[in-house]
């Protein structure tokens, strides 16, 4: 049984001219992502491997994750740069590793890719910082498909506060 946590970014800081790729995250994502990684450790769902986008928003979204997780084996995936559910599906297919793998990219992939992934009819938006929870039957990473997955938690940062 494979666990998938697909996790959007923290809020993006929009104050400075950047290019999009290296737009940083606010206050309030920070917090968000703190929030969001408390959450998934008290249900268990600490992560054995992250795949993370390149993207700056991506990367410190995750250094938030690890400050209260300790280490996690994490990869920085080029292709998860606003990537669709595709390119999603094969970085975890070659990418994935243990019994929790944890997504960090952005939108509308992520909210694409969560509902090909669901079995189920799942909540269409994925605001920043929401994590879609999906388990799958398979015993590798490279079993997981489209259309397989169970959708245990959609939990937004306001849902948590």
């Amino acid at each position: 049984m494979k666990t998938l946590i697909l996790l959007r970014h923290g809020k993006s800081d929009w104050s400075g001219s950047v290019p999009d790729i290296e737009r940083p995250i606010n206050h309030r994502g920070r917090q968000a992502a703190e929030r969001m990684a408390q959450w998934l450790a008290a249900e268990g769902l600490t992560p054995d491997r992250m795949l993370v986008s390149p993207a700056t928003r991506t990367q410190e979204t995750a250094e938030r994750l690890t400050q209260v997780w300790g280490t996690v084996d994490a990869r920085v995936v080029d292709a998860l740069y606003l990537a669709e559910p595709d390119t999603i599906l094969e970085a975890i297919h070659e990418e994935g590793k243990g019994g929790v793998l944890l997504v960090l990219g952005h939108n509308p992939g992520l909210e694409r890719a969560a509902s090909a992934f669901a079995k189920e009819a799942c909540p269409a938006t994925m605001p920043t910082c929401t994590a879609a929870v999906l388990r799958f039957d398979g015993a590798r990473w490279r079993d997981v498909a489209f259309g397989d997955g169970t959708l245990l938690h959609h939990v937004t940062p306001k849902s948590l506060a």
